[in-house]
Parts: structure tokens; sequence; C-alpha cells
């Protein structure tokens, strides 16, 4: 194994999604699932994004993604996170409420034991690492960066600025695991701050400005903590992406107005100062209508077609799908030298909208990046066609056998 190589070679799945008892050994390299709409493909990334910080590729709650089969018992045993095997006899013991997920990911010092689920209906998600319980949002980003595109990801420029925002922090939090701490702090903060006005609002009363200065305080240094690090990947995947990745056109990325583009104007402690400003300036607006007008909760991209100058937006199909290749391309490769730990990339129906020639072109840009991809697909001929190195597997009805 390669310096830096990480990968799955054991995916254990216990009544999670459509797979009632899933164990599948695994190649590192790229792999290719196949099967018709609703098979079961996506469920398969679905079950390694849990090993991401947050709540993996779809955002589903820990209670969505328990199998629902009316022919289980309730009260039963629960299946346990820490099993690295998930037979069918094992399978029948467990509730309808709980589920599991593990994996046996071999690293450069040996092989490590992941674990996600959830135990009981109503409880929390637990984590497990080598059969110990673990805590925190990333327990697992030190030791396996994950990356994925999903089809909803396709209309990624055109959509929403939160659908931007996540994707760009999904990009942050695998180079730097500290981000996704930053923003579930300034999330909590930001929520407290809102109820006090909120309730101020309410009653005509006057909210409390001393802890309301605390609160905000606390933004401003998480905030400005987040900026930040959104502006220090984006000066280093400019640079590599500028010209383009492979057959993928170059992108200009930058942001719109916000906390980013304020720190490339003056030092950090000025822009917390304004933006504690900003905050308390919005109190009475904010406590109205319901909503914090001001932060890094709002920052948006702005990205342009390097080539003839057009904002994403207004690209074409084809061409926004290949802005977003050349992003996460890009991306994947500072990673690998960067951190030295190469990703895996979970590529949902991956050659919509990419024709023969530019199917073929993303494994030729994929291949050298040297880590375990898994991409769906509804024909195997997508991948055949393109190359003999992806190991296929087909999943037809809960089950995922290897063709040869």
């Amino acid at each position: 194994m390669s310096a830096g190589a990480v990968w799955i070679s054991r995916l254990a799945c216990s009544h999670f999604r459509s797979y009632e008892g899933l164990d599948l050994r695994l190649p590192d390299g790229p792999l290719a699932f196949v099967g018709t709409n609703g098979a079961g493909k996506t469920n398969l990334l679905e079950a390694v994004s849990l090993f991401a910080p947050g709540r993996g590729l779809r955002g589903a709650s820990a209670a969505e993604v328990a199998r629902r089969d009316a022919a289980w018992g309730a009260g039963t045993a629960s299946a346990s996170p820490t099993t690295t095997t998930a037979s069918a006899s094992a399978s029948d013991t467990a509730s309808a409420s709980s589920w599991a997920v593990s994996a046996a990911v071999e690293t450069p010092l040996g092989t490590r034991q992941f674990g996600v689920g959830l135990e009981t209906a109503g409880s929390k998600r637990v984590l497990r690492l080598d059969g110990k319980n673990a805590s925190g949002a990333t327990a697992f980003a030190e030791l396996l960066p994950i990356l994925w595109l999903t089809p909803d990801d396709d209309a990624l420029w055109r959509g929403p600025a939160q659908d931007r925002r996540r994707f760009y922090d999904q990009l942050v939090a695998a180079f730097e695991p500290g981000h996704v701490g930053n923003g579930l702090a300034y999330a909590q903060v930001m929520r407290q701050r809102l109820k006090l006005l909120k309730e101020a609002a309410g009653k005509g009363t006057q909210p409390d400005d001393a802890w309301l200065d605390s609160l905000e305080e606390s933004m401003a240094r998480h905030g400005v903590a987040l900026a930040a690090a959104r502006r220090g990947l984006m000066r280093r995947l400019s640079e590599r992406i500028i010209d383009g990745v492979g057959p993928f056109p170059g992108a200009r990325l930058g942001f719109k107005p916000g906390l980013e583009t304020a720190l490339a104007e003056t030092s950090a402690l000025d822009v917390e100062d304004r933006f504690r400003q900003a905050l308390r300036a919005a109190r009475v607006k904010d406590g109205l209508i319901g909503q914090s007008t001001v932060g890094p909760h709002r920052s948006d991209l702005d990205i342009h077609h390097a080539g003839h100058g057009r904002e994403a937006a207004q690209c074409s199909t084809g061409e926004q799908k290949a802005l977003l290749l050349a992003v996460v391309l890009g991306h994947a490769q500072l990673l690998t030298s960067a951190r030295r730990i190469k990703p895996i990339l979970l590529l949902d129906e991956v050659a919509a909208h990419l024709d023969l020639a530019r199917r073929a072109a993303l494994l030729e840009a994929l291949m050298p990046l040297g880590g375990q991809i898994w991409m769906t697909g509804t024909e195997s001929v997508t991948f055949r066609e393109i190359s003999n190195e992806i190991a296929l597997f087909s999943v037809h009805n809960g089950r995922v056998t290897q063709e040869t």
C-alpha cells in the first residue's frame, strides 16, 4: 500500500436503509456499483459518508436511516456499531429502530475499525473507533477524509447560497477537521442570541445587553475563524484549478462580500470588531424578523468559468457539471499533497450529463489520485467502456455481488 493511502476493505451494514444485513469485502482503487434506480446504490455511499463529520450525503437524522420493515419485532436486541460483520442471523434480532454501519479501514499504520449506529429508539448516534466510544463530529476525520458529489449537487451553482456553503464547508472540513467544531459552536451561540432577541421582541421588552454582548463576542470569534478557514482553502484551491484540472475547465473562485472578503483587507481582530458592531446594530431587526441577518452563515461563493468568464450559474448544464468536477478533483489533489492522505471519493451517478469522452477523461483524472473511489450508475457498460481497472458490483434487492 502506497504511503498515505487510506481505504475501506470491509463494509458491514445492519438494518440500514435497504440493507437488512450486508458484509462486503472491497479492493482499493475505483469501485462502481451498478443497478436500477432504487436498488440501494446511493445507500452504500451514504453509509460510508456517515464516517465524515455531519449527517452524511443526504443530511438524514439518525432515526431516518433505519430500515423500515413491518415484519421486525419491537423491543428486541439492538445492533451494535462495533460489529464488523452483519449476518442475516444477527439482523433477525435487531429492532426496527436500531441500525449499524461498520468498516475496516486500511491505513499506512494498520487496520482501524470504525463504527456508527443507533442503539435504541430516541438515542443519539453512537460513534466507535477500534471498539471504544468516540466523541465529537471529527472522530474519524483525521484518519479518513471523505468527499462526495450527488445528483443534487449538479444544480449547486444555480441553487441557493446555503447549498454552496454546505458544499464548500465540506471541502474545508476535509482539509481542516477543526472547521466543523467552529461551525457547530457558532451555530449554537447564534441560536441562543436569536432566542433572546425573539423573546424580547415578542414581549416588547429590552433584552439583556450584557448577555448579548457575551454571545456576540463568541459569535465574532467563531465566525471569523470560520471565514479564515474558508479563505485559507480558497487561496490554495484557486491556484490549483484556475488553469483547469485534466479535461475539465478552469474556474475562478472567490467569495461575495462578507467576512471572507473583509479578511483580505484588514486584520482578523479588526474584522471581529466590525462583526460585533454589525451584530449589535442588527439586534432589533433580527428579533423582529426572527433571523440572524449578518455573519458567515450567509456567505456565498463567487464562481466563474475561467475560459469565457461567465458566472457558473449562466453556464450550460454540462459546463456546470464540469466546473463542479474540476473543483472536487482539484481539492482531492490538494488534500493528497498537503495532508499526505488520499481521500475517499463518493461519486453518485457521476456520469450523468457527461458524454463518453468526458467520462473517460474523468477516470483518467481520478486514477492518478490513487485513492478509493466509489461510483454508482445504472449500466455496467458505462464503466466497462471507460476502464478495465474498475471493480464492478451489482446491486439488487438488498444484495451486492462483485461482477467478474
